[in-house]
């Protein structure tokens, strides 16, 4: 595993501050806190009546509103306890619906917000106000707040704490919230201790970021580590404006890996492989084997690391460490990494009148 040294992590953290004017930084130094500090806030929320179906739970959301709970997935077990719905609709059974969106105005989720509403089921918002705020009030369904004034990536702390909350009100999983708690109150405690240039992760992300420097990133990752993966690929690309892509092991040695060799050496994608101390001997042989294979043909190949006893304690490490690699690499390519003026275009841009494309196309064969 390589450390970057103190000098050269010094000179990274000040390249960063120079750009960072939005305190992207803060935010991530303050995740395992948000969680302790949500915890404490939330105590006397009310969260409905507990769901009939108590063997999981929906969570309705989009990018950081919704990597909380694959991020929690990653925690407890694949696939357990949390049916998460990327800006879909959640079936009609009578699991309760999570229905999340930081700045509650994001159009996809109000439009699912209204529809959950009703039958034998329990839904709940979470939000920092807007109009899901707003249309909570009026339908009587509870909402439990977040703070303003984050971008929703930043609020990862606060919406794992409210989702391990919920998990445990409606007795989905109890022993969840204080298990998150005490990693939480951990991982701070050994920030708050340890100079930020002399941080492990600090020192590990950074020739992590220069591993991957101005290069498409494709992350190979274990099941049990989706939750990081999709967190680590989000970061590169909304903070290090970069393209990255999270796959899935041992499915992409059966498909996504075939189409990387043919490239020209100076435009192979660079390969972050994201493993964990419980997946299956048989797939830590594949993704070792394919880690050697890609390294042999001279790609930029990264093992991502994790530390801690336990899966909290993992995972909060590698939310920590993707964040501090997509903050060295805003700062190496000298912008800002807070500003997402793609995604904002895109969403104010007004479509035309005629547009060439509908949905309700349909292509005739004769």
């Amino acid at each position: 595993m390589q450390t970057a040294t103190v000098s050269a992590t010094i000179e990274a953290l000040n390249a960063l501050k120079e750009v960072d004017v939005s305190g992207m930084k803060a935010a991530v130094f303050e995740m395992p806190s948000q969680i302790t500090r949500c915890m404490e806030s939330i105590i006397d929320n009310h969260a409905g009546d507990v769901p009939l179906d108590r063997s999981k739970f929906h969570l309705v959301g989009l990018g950081g509103s919704a990597i909380a709970g694959e991020l929690l997935r990653d925690m407890i077990a694949p696939g357990k306890g949390i049916s998460i719905h990327r800006g879909t609709r959640p079936p009609r059974d009578k699991a309760g619906v999570l229905v999340s969106s930081y700045s509650g105005n994001t159009r996809e989720i109000l439009e699912i917000s209204e529809i959950v509403i009703g039958g034998l089921r329990t839904v709940l918002y979470l939000t920092s106000g807007g109009l899901l705020e707003q249309l909570g009030k009026e339908s009587a369904i509870p909402v439990w707040k977040m703070p303003t004034g984050y971008q929703p990536r930043a609020a990862v702390g606060w919406s794992m704490a409210m989702v391990a909350a919920v998990m445990k009100r409606w007795q989905v999983a109890v022993d969840v919230e204080p298990k998150l708690s005490a990693a939480a109150k951990k991982f701070d405690d050994d920030l708050k201790h340890c100079p930020d240039h002399k941080h492990p992760l600090v020192q590990i992300a950074l020739p992590i970021a220069d591993a991957i420097f101005n290069k498409m990133t494709v992350i190979f990752h274990s099941l049990r580590c989706t939750g990081s993966a999709r967190r680590l690929a989000a970061q590169i690309n909304e903070n290090g404006k970069q393209a990255a892509f999270a796959l899935v092991m041992p499915e992409a040695m059966h498909n996504g890996i075939e189409g990387l060799v043919g490239n020209d050496e100076s435009e192979r994608p660079a390969l972050v492989f994201m493993m964990d101390a419980n997946d299956s001997p048989s797939l830590r042989e594949s993704m070792n084997r394919t880690y050697k294979y890609f390294n042999n043909k001279k790609f930029t190949c990264v093992a991502f690391p994790a530390v801690g006893t336990d899966q909290y304690d993992t995972t909060l490490s590698r939310v920590f460490l993707s964040d501090m690699v997509s903050l060295f690499l805003a700062a190496r390519r000298g912008i800002d990494p807070t500003p997402i003026p793609t995604i904002k275009a895109i969403k104010e841009l007004e479509p035309p009148l005629n547009d060439s494309f509908h949905p309700s196309d349909r292509v005739e064969f004769h």
